[in-house]
């Protein structure tokens, strides 16, 4: 007969771990906990709230349940937080909370968060020095500036992507090439450019080693690259994509 495994009975690190690849931050945080007294324990534990993921359905009720829950589950990190990802409904109520609770933060995904205006993204950033990747997508970002000072306030920042739906992409290439030198990876999905803007990148990033500048594929536009500058990028960086056509190229050997 099959031994049966003590569940229960499991190291609190390898319990915490199975817990978090499974459940979204706010189910733990509601469901999980009271399962039984050693679940309810381990969710106490700081390093359980390391890495957070909040997702809010799109059409989603009790919102500001939700930004109550989230600040919550921030603040049982103890500071220890070093990855969030935040989808839909983040206000700047909410981020500024995030980046107080959260000096050691490397890693911050925000996806659909309308509700932070460029000033809340401002005031948050001085207070994310430790910062090495970050990830906008459809994110109010109302001009370059904004972008080079997130770079100038993230020293440390390696790895940068963006999503928007903007025909002036120079004006944020631009913004960070000036801003962003430490970038091994960069990705501009949705933006066009000129040679410029590119060249302005391969200037002021000389450390990239993937670049992802496939254009708007909502509008079936690619990015018109001279022919001695696509040869520069490709003999530059080992990872270069900058035609919505190598999507589907990708899509096809997966």
């Amino acid at each position: 007969m099959e031994e049966k495994r003590d569940w229960l009975g499991m190291p609190d690190e390898i319990m915490g771990g199975m817990i978090l690849q499974r459940l979204d931050a706010v189910e733990i945080l509601t469901s999980v906990k009271k399962v039984c007294r050693d679940w309810r324990r381990i969710c106490k534990d700081p390093e359980m709230w390391k890495i957070i993921e909040i997702i809010l359905p799109i059409n989603g009720r009790n919102r500001d349940i939700y930004q109550k829950l989230t600040k919550q589950v921030v603040h049982r990190s103890c500071g220890e937080l070093i990855d969030i990802s935040l989808h839909f409904y983040t206000t700047d109520d909410l981020f500024d909370h995030v980046s107080r609770c959260s000096c050691k933060l490397n890693c911050l995904r925000l996806t659909d968060c309308y509700r932070i205006t460029p000033c809340g993204l401002s005031n948050a950033r001085k207070r994310l020095p430790h910062l090495e990747t970050l990830e906008l997508y459809y994110f109010h970002i109302g001009k370059g500036e904004e972008i080079e000072l997130i770079g100038r306030s993230c020293p440390q920042l390696m790895s940068f992507e963006m999503e928007i739906m903007c025909a002036g992409g120079d004006v944020y290439a631009r913004a960070i090439a000036k801003s962003m030198p430490a970038l091994r990876h960069l990705k501009l999905f949705g933006l066009m450019y000129d040679d410029n803007g590119v060249q302005a990148i391969l200037d002021g990033c000389p450390h990239l080693e993937s670049l992802d500048l496939r254009g708007c594929p909502y509008h079936d536009l690619d990015l018109d690259l001279d022919e001695n500058l696509e040869k520069l990028c490709r003999e530059r960086i080992i990872d270069f994509k900058y035609n919505i056509s190598e999507s589907e190229e990708d899509s096809d050997t997966d």
